[in-house]
C-alpha cells in the first residue's frame, strides 16, 4: 500500500470516484489543467492548491504543526 506522500492527486480523485470534469469546474480550470495537476504528488503542489483540489473531491485538508517547545498549531 502506498503512503500519502507517494500518492498523486489523480490517485486520490480516482479512489473517491470523482470525475475529472467535476474537479475542473470546481477549480475553474480546463481538463488539461486538472490532468497536469493530477500528475503531481500531493507534497509537490502548494498548500492552497492541494486544499482546493481535495475540497473538489470531497475532502478537507488539515495541517498540524509541532513547534520545538512541543506546542501544536492547527492550520485549516
Amino acid at each position: 500500500k502506498r503512503t500519502m506522500k507517494e500518492l498523486t492527486l489523480g490517485d486520490i480523485r480516482k479512489q473517491h470516484r470523482v470525475k475529472q470534469e467535476v474537479v475542473a469546474m470546481a477549480l475553474s480550470v480546463t481538463a488539461s489543467g486538472v490532468s497536469k495537476l493530477e500528475s503531481k504528488r500531493i507534497q509537490d503542489v502548494s498548500l492552497q492548491r492541494a486544499a482546493a483540489y481535495l475540497s473538489a473531491v470531497g475532502g478537507n485538508m488539515k495541517i498540524e504543526v509541532t513547534m520545538p517547545d512541543g506546542a501544536t498549531l492547527q492550520v485549516g
